[in-house]
């Protein structure tokens, strides 16, 4: 079925949903985006700066969905948002993903042990 109008994306500033800091060695951080108003949901764009990681090391992101008011998060990412951002060496990669309307808490992992990263993240709602 087609959709009955042209959706339109609400792009915001950079790092608007987490903005850019250092992520320690083997450090976790987390933060929400909440597209429970967007019709449609939204995509999120997570960034990775790095200096000296090994390339076989990187930021993994996951994303986690609630169905309450608690809110309880999943203990299990949603699907398509378990994935690592290796940039490698001294460098930058950026990833987007969409989620479906409602509430996630987005977990960002530092997998070297030894260096730190430098981690943001930009949302932009799909209305």
């Amino acid at each position: 079925m087609p959709l009955q109008y042209d959706p339109s994306v609400t792009f915001n500033t950079r790092y608007n949903a987490y903005s850019s800091q250092s992520l320690a060695a083997s450090g976790t951080t987390t933060f929400t985006v909440d597209f429970s108003s967007s019709s449609l949901g939204g995509f999120v764009q997570i960034w990775d700066t790095t200096t000296t990681v090994a390339a076989t090391n990187g930021c993994q992101v996951q994303a986690f969905a609630t169905a309450d008011t608690g809110p309880n998060y999943d203990t299990v990412a949603f699907a398509g948002t378990n994935f690592v951002l290796a940039p490698g060496g001294s460098s930058t990669a950026a990833q987007s993903f969409f989620l479906p309307t409602g509430k996630y808490q987005i977990k960002l992992t530092n997998l070297d042990g030894t260096n730190a990263i430098t981690v943001g993240a930009t949302t932009a709602a799909v209305a």
